[in-house]
């Protein structure tokens, strides 16, 4: 097996438990993205940037629907919502440019196999035990700045304490999963058994 083979590989296996790393490509289906019932796009250079997800739920109590336009934080070069959907038998991972709308009286749920925020080139490892800031900028509802503990594996219970944005929204189910920083994610150390065919 390639290091290119393990990396999709990995890739399938772990974004249907959420957590998205390794090998992006960029909205282009490929032999190795079919074999493996993946394909993805992203930034131009997440193929070679550590990787990490994060999740979350936003109820809207108001009148009027608002947008999740994007995401900051220090933990990260760059933070994308992305969205995870079966397409022919195909698993597709695409950004949302435009954001994700949270309707009126309705929710925005982020989880595992669904829509989630994509940490493309950590800065530091995510570790279990440990937190992070992030901000979330809505259309109406500005700037929320939240705490993200990390997780091994995915939370029973609410990790964190919810947050409430006046009258109008409620984040709550916020947590990451643990994920490491890599300098090279074209290395084969992931797998001791994985060697190149060049």
């Amino acid at each position: 097996m390639n290091r290119r083979t393990f990396l999709l590989s990995a890739v399938a296996a772990m974004s249907t438990t959420g957590l998205v790393a390794a090998q992006h490509h960029h909205g282009e289906s490929t032999p190795e993205s079919h074999d493996h019932g993946m394909q993805m796009s992203a930034t131009p250079d997440a193929a070679t940037m550590s990787m990490g997800a994060f999740y979350f739920t936003v109820v809207n109590h108001a009148d009027e629907a608002d947008r999740l336009l994007g995401i900051s934080s220090d933990a990260a070069q760059t933070l994308e919502v992305h969205n995870v959907e079966m397409t022919d038998g195909v698993m597709k991972m695409s950004p949302q440019h435009d954001g994700v709308e949270i309707p009126a009286h309705g929710e925005l749920v982020l989880a595992p196999g669904s829509y989630h925020v994509m940490m493309i080139g950590l800065t530091e490892s995510l570790l279990d035990g440990e937190e992070f800031t992030a901000t979330l900028h809505f259309e109406k509802a500005g700037d929320v700045e939240i705490v993200v503990p990390i997780f091994m594996i995915e939370p029973k219970d609410d990790a964190a304490e919810p947050v409430k944005v006046g009258d109008d929204l409620e984040i709550s189910n916020i947590w990451a999963r643990q994920a490491p920083k890599l300098d090279d994610l074209a290395t084969p150390s992931a797998s001791p058994d994985a060697t190149p065919d060049e």
